[in-house]
Formats: structure tokens, C-alpha cells, sequence
């Protein structure tokens, strides 16, 4: 069809309105993102509390420590009924409760020095609460790989302690003392990781023996 010259077309110079469809994804689309914006910030305000709150909340360990507990434990040599000239841990089995505070005083009568390699990790005091043993009552935290005579060792607990061989007291033994907390119930070894045994090394005899620088100790529940 023609238009006369001059003549506006009919649908020209009115306002364009968008179909009820469009306007209808449109309020949707709306909505979602006014939704996500407001979830989004209830989000970062909640994680935030709840980090601040664990932040400042003490952990609660799975089993708190119940008791201070004593033993003792010796190390003996020439024993009635035992190979002469091996060195024994006595007793050779110790019994502690679980979830505990240890203290072991233990005697040491097979005393000398049996030097370590040099770089042996044995020579530190690992695992024992404070970081420190005492030696007839003298704090220390390592000894010099050629001072000595034993360690007591329980690898499954990282934990040990190396033992002079000498003693200032004029007693016939020394006198070591170390504090460790047990864990869950279990049973652990518990021996000497110096060459103190026989052998051209000194790592045969009491050294593989049960009932000799060898032995375990049970925690119960």
C-alpha cells in the first residue's frame, strides 16, 4: 500500500511496549539476582562469624589428661638368672593408665660411656614434656654423642632420652627423671638405641633380646 507523501506511518511516534512475556523473564531474572546478591552477603556474614567464633573458642581435646602418675624403672646388669654382662631394663614390662601425665625415675646401674655416631638423633631429648630430662637433678636437653651409656627410646611415641654414664653423686648408679603423657590404650616397645650389647657393634645380645634392653610398655583405658 502507498503512502501519501508527508503521512507518518501508524505504528511511528507511539512508545514501543515489550510484549507481557518479555517483561515476565525479565521480573524473574530480577528477582534471582536480588536473591543471589542477598544470600550471598547472609553467607559471608555467617562464615565469618563462625570462623571468629572458632577462632576464640578453646578445641576440646578428644581425651584430656586424667592423672599425674610415678614409675620407676632400672637398668641392671649381672643379674641373678639373667646372661652375665647384659644389660636389662627391670622391669621389662610397664603397665600406665591411658590419657595420663608419666613421670619415670630410672636408675641406671650400668653405667660407662658406649659412644654414638656422630649425627645420631639419639643424643636429643625428643617427646618429654618441657623438651628436658633431668640427670641427678641437672636439666638437659641433649648430651655429646661420647657421654653416653644408654637411651631410653619408644619410637612409636617419638620419644627419647639419653642417659650419662657418668654421675657426679659417688652413687653406684644414676639417677635420670623424665615426664611424657600416654595416649590411647596400645602397647609400645620401649628400648636402648645405643650399642650397648655384644658383638663387634654392639647391637647383638641384650640389644635383640626380650627381657634385656627390650621391652613394652601397656597403657590401658
Amino acid at each position: 500500500m502507498s503512502q501519501l507523501p508527508g503521512a507518518i506511518p501508524r505504528d511511528q511516534g507511539k512508545q514501543h511496549r515489550p510484549s507481557l512475556p518479555f517483561m515476565s523473564v525479565e521480573l524473574i531474572f530480577g528477582l534471582l539476582l536480588c536473591v543471589t546478591f542477598v544470600a550471598g552477603i547472609y553467607y559471608y556474614f555467617a562464615l565469618e562469624a563462625a570462623l571468629t567464633h572458632r577462632a576464640t573458642t578453646p578445641v576440646a581435646h578428644a581425651a584430656a589428661i586424667t592423672r599425674h602418675v610415678q614409675a620407676n624403672l632400672d637398668i641392671v646388669i649381672n643379674q641373678r638368672g639373667m646372661q652375665q654382662d647384659w644389660p636389662a631394663f627391670l622391669p621389662n614390662n610397664l603397665v600406665l593408665p591411658a590419657n595420663s601425665l608419666v613421670t619415670i625415675t630410672l636408675r641406671d646401674y650400668d653405667m660407662g660411656d658406649t659412644p654414638l655416631p656422630k649425627g645420631s638423633p639419639f643424643t636429643a631429648v625428643q617427646g618429654i614434656v618441657g623438651g628436658v630430662a633431668y640427670a641427678d637433678g641437672h636439666a638437659y636437653s641433649a648430651l655429646v654423642p661420647e657421654k653416653i651409656a644408654h637411651t631410653f627410646t619408644m619410637p612409636q611415641l617419638n620419644i627419647n632420652v639419653p642417659l650419662p654414664g657418668d654421675t657426679t653423686t659417688g652413687k653406684p648408679y644414676g639417677t635420670a627423671t623424665l615426664t611424657f603423657r600416654t595416649g590411647a590404650p596400645g602397647i609400645y616397645c620401649f628400648r636402648c638405641m645405643d650399642p650397648c650389647g655384644t658383638g663387634s657393634n654392639g647391637w647383638q645380645g641384650p640389644m635383640l633380646t626380650k627381657g634385656y634392653m627390650l621391652g613394652f610398655l601397656t597403657v590401658q583405658g
